[in-house]
């Protein structure tokens, strides 16, 4: 298996893991809307992330990479725990309590434009024909399913927009994160650099939960813990850290192009 093979088929996994978020999400919201709290849960889901990759973290033999990435690159590991991780993840969760799961996975997975549109701009990747082919095709296909309207069992009359719009701008945050986390895996691997971000990722959500007022609620029916547990550790943690692993084999565009599979499995 060639390393491109092997970075598309990481990213592959990933997107397949992703697809399961937004019907569990949607549902976790249509079933208990009140116990399921964005910010709450978001912060939930970032911990169990964490704690996922702990015992990658206290490795001995990790310290000293971890070390190096927080020195090196600290404003780096700050912008993509804040845009990629809490602003990203926030965003399309929430995005779930007013749109549709399908609705919100093809906002969402529109990130394989943003993601070549940033690196282009970025000067990190070059536009060709078949680039810009591939760009027109993904945006014609979500226009077209748009065209079904949408509404599921839990659907309300109104805020869909609202929620379609949170999820287009996730899409633009997770291409941000997709673009500049090269360095991160150039650093001290996939695996490893996802861990420090949602490390961060999580501590950075404690000043916004006490800022809106709320604070961390652990008072809650098991269905939530349970979506919790696996929408952090493997939806969020799992496959982000075998996204940012394929990055070592294969350019930001290309492995950007693997969020249409997510859409398409969500459906």
């Amino acid at each position: 298996m060639t390393g491109q093979h092997k970075g598309i088929l990481f990213g592959l996994i990933a997107t397949a893991f992703w697809a399961s978020f937004y019907p569990l999400g949607r549902v976790l919201f249509g079933f208990n809307a009140e116990a399921v709290d964005p910010l709450n849960f978001t912060f939930l889901r970032f911990a169990f992330a964490t704690l996922f990759f702990l015992p990658l973290l206290f490795q001995p033999t990790n310290r000293r990479a971890v070390q190096k990435l927080l020195r090196q690159h600290w404003g780096q590991v700050l912008l993509l725990s804040a845009i990629g991780i809490v602003g990203e993840g926030l965003l399309v969760f929430w995005s779930l309590k007013y749109t549709t799961s399908a609705r919100a996975s093809l906002l969402a997975n529109a990130s394989p434009i943003f993601t070549v549109l940033i690196s282009y701009f970025c000067g990190r990747e070059l536009l060709n024909g078949r680039r810009i082919s591939g760009m027109i095709l993904g945006f014609l296909g979500i226009l077209l399913a748009f065209q079904g309207g949408g509404g599921d069992v839990f659907s309300a009359d109104t805020g869909m927009l609202a929620g379609d719009l949170m999820a287009l701008l996730s899409g633009v945050g997770w291409a941000y994160y997709t673009v500049f986390g090269t360095e991160i895996t150039a650093c001290c691997g996939g695996m490893l650099g996802t861990g420090v971000l949602f490390a961060c990722g999580t501590l950075l959500m404690l000043p916004v939960l006490i800022l809106s007022g709320s604070g961390p609620s652990f008072d809650l029916p098991w269905r939530v813990w349970l979506g919790a547990f696996y929408l952090g550790a493997l939806s969020n943690g799992l496959a982000n850290g075998l996204w940012y692993m394929a990055l070592k084999y294969v350019t930001p565009g290309e492995l950007g192009s693997c969020g249409y599979i997510s859409a398409l499995l969500t459906f």
